[in-house]
């Protein structure tokens, strides 16, 4: 072996232990913590080609499939990095460690969020690597849930797994995940065990299929989500992880409708700028308006060192008792309100469902805007930061009152997001509008073909091809989700284009 080589080969291995490194902490830690274990692990082939398919409902699904997925990948990743690849979230290659991932081989490879021209173009890849006897991983979901519960299954692994007969091997840590940090909570709780559980590897079809229906990606859908469901909630399924309703100590059989009371408003609500920072909103993220009275930004989130959490609206005065179940659903329980609901205890989840389906748009009188005919503003909020994703043109010379419809051809730069500016933001039945300093554009719900949330408060909408985003400051994100949806999957509704929306 010449002395080349032999730095060569010691430089790999430098660069395999800190590659390793933060897993092996992240694996120290929640062992101690959370008696980390796994299950299934003679499940994992020892060859040929799969897809490993992840699942997160919870802010430590993050480290949970990270883990999971680089000890099972690393042996091959570091002997052949073209034959493994990662359909990982954009933003991860903020971090340098991501970065450098990516540069030391083909493990990371970006997507741009809800972005399906480019997903189709990476699912080739895929394609490829997995006709190579490689390996692939993906979330089928593609999202984090909300409330907890799981997420429509996308078709990207469906479609690889018809194309290819490549094995599927499913992966997800236990219910408890969830209730350890869901995506509403600034940091995890300290009780709790962790499984992160390996199901049997199974086949879309026993040959690769050459033409598929969208009848054959539903059925394979339904087959990832069965795999997905039965290893999180085992025998007892989702309505075991949720609960029935209960009053005062009874279970209810038959679902349970609140319907709104905005007779029960008595106080006005505290200014914007008085309000608790979103980081710090906690469950007030998801109850994004009162269940009872129908009052948006009503709620507050309450966490004293000592004694139980509690949830009021400030407008109605409901107070309901917080009651976190280990690997079920959160609780909340009317301790304070309207008598015939005091001591009605619901699953988080199912008192989310009582405001999903109560929710109509309600317009607002606003004045310093010019509408055209029926447009009627329902949302609006000063100092939104806007950020299109390089390239962009607007970063040029643009003078329409459009923004660019299509993302320039040429490389991506990864989780690249610079802001133009600050301005007003109205949501409109007909489209957003932004009014900056220098410039104004208007997104037509009618050429919107994508609306996300990325993390607590960014709105994200692709325009045509062309991706872009909103910082909202202390607003909540999920509400701006939910009125930004319904617009653009009405709009959608009427001329027949297909529109992408994250869950709200």
């Amino acid at each position: 072996m010449g002395l080349k080589e032999w730095f060569k080969r010691l430089w790999d291995r430098v660069q395999e232990y800190f590659i390793m490194l933060p897993w092996n902490i992240v694996s120290f830690i929640m062992r101690i913590f959370y008696d980390f274990r796994t299950e299934g692990m003679q499940n994992v082939p020892t060859d040929g080609a799969y897809i490993l398919l992840v699942n997160e409902f919870g802010l430590i699904c993050f480290l949970l499939s990270g883990w999971g997925s680089i000890m099972l990948l690393k042996d091959r990743y570091f002997k052949s990095p073209d034959n493994v690849m990662s359909y990982s979230q954009e933003e991860l290659f903020a971090f340098s460690y991501f970065r450098k991932s990516s540069e030391h081989g083909g493990m990371m490879r970006a997507l741009i969020p809800h972005s399906a021209g480019r997903l189709a173009f990476s699912l080739v890849e895929g394609y490829k690597t997995l006709l190579r006897g490689g390996i692939v991983s993906m979330n089928p979901e593609g999202d984090m849930p909300w409330d907890g519960l799981p997420l429509p299954i996308a078709s990207g692994a469906s479609w690889l797994g018809l194309h290819t007969a490549a094995h599927l091997l499913p992966m997800v840590a236990s219910a408890s995940a969830y209730d350890i940090w869901p995506r509403w909570q600034i940091l995890p709780s300290l009780r709790g065990k962790i499984c992160l559980k390996y199901g049997k590897p199974f086949k879309l079809c026993e040959t690769a299929q050459e033409h598929i229906t969208e009848q054959d990606l539903e059925k394979a859908n339904a087959r990832i989500r069965s795999a997905f469901d039965d290893l999180r909630y085992g025998e007892e399924g989702i309505s075991g992880w949720v609960g029935l309703p209960q009053k005062n100590g009874t279970p209810l059989q038959n679902p349970v409708e609140v319907a709104p009371r905005p007779e029960l408003v008595k106080n006005q609500l505290v200014p914007r700028e008085h309000k608790k920072t979103v980081w710090k909103k906690g469950i007030a993220l998801v109850l994004w308006c009162c269940p009872v009275c129908g009052t948006a930004d009503a709620l507050i989130h309450k966490r004293p060192l000592l004694g139980s959490q509690s949830v009021v609206c400030q407008a109605c005065e409901t107070t309901w008792r917080v009651i976190r179940v280990i690997g079920k659903d959160f609780r909340l329980q009317v301790e304070k309100g309207p008598s015939d609901l005091v001591g009605l205890n619901m699953a988080l989840s199912t008192w989310y469902d009582q405001i999903r389906q109560n929710f109509s748009p309600s317009p607002m009188s606003i004045s310093g805007i010019e509408l055209a005919p029926d447009e009627e503003v329902y949302l609006e909020m000063n100092d939104v930061a806007l950020s299109p994703h390089k390239p962009n043109p607007l970063f040029d010379a643009w003078d329409e009152h459009e923004p660019p419809k299509i993302q320039p051809a040429g490389k991506m730069q990864l989780a690249d997001w610079p802001s133009i500016g600050e301005g007003q933001l109205f949501l409109t039945n007909q489209r957003l509008l932004w009014r900056g300093s220098e410039r104004e554009l208007e997104f037509k719900w009618s050429s919107v073909t994508a609306v996300y949330i990325w993390l607590m408060n960014t709105l994200g909408v692709r325009y045509g091809s062309a991706q872009y985003r909103f910082s909202l400051g202390q607003e909540v994100g999920l509400k701006w989700m939910t009125y930004a949806g319904t617009m653009a999957k009405h709009a959608s509704e009427q001329d027949g284009h297909k529109v992408t929306l994250s869950a709200f």
